[in-house]
């Protein structure tokens, strides 16, 4: 079996490295909390663009949702937005934090 290299500057790394190359501190994997803040964001963008283009206009009264849940989901639409984009900031955050702190720890060993 071949040795792992980091990709950035082609040390061996050893087996317990999994987040960041001892040597560059190249970032080897990203987290799983980052993706799926991405994908939160993502999912922001479109309830931003579904605002932008008037909750009211949406087909949620079209018999799909129940009429008290559509009528709720239009009166907090922007808190939906808010909210897609908050989760998604605090996990992208949170991934990073990770990150940072195994940096910092190889940088202090």
């Amino acid at each position: 079996m071949m040795a792992r290299r980091c990709p950035e500057c082609y040390a061996e790394l050893p087996d317990d490295v999994v987040w960041v190359c001892p040597v560059c501190r190249y970032t080897l994997r990203t987290p799983v909390a980052a993706k799926a803040g991405l994908a939160f964001m993502i999912v922001g963008l479109f309830l931003l663009g579904a605002y932008v283009y008037g909750p009211d206009r949406l087909p949620l009264r079209s018999g799909v949702l129940p009429t008290d849940l559509a009528n709720l989901t239009i009166a907090n639409f922007v808190l939906m937005v808010l909210g897609a984009f908050g989760l998604g900031i605090l996990l992208v955050a949170a991934a990073a934090l990770k990150i940072r702190s195994e940096q910092a720890r190889l940088a202090a060993a």
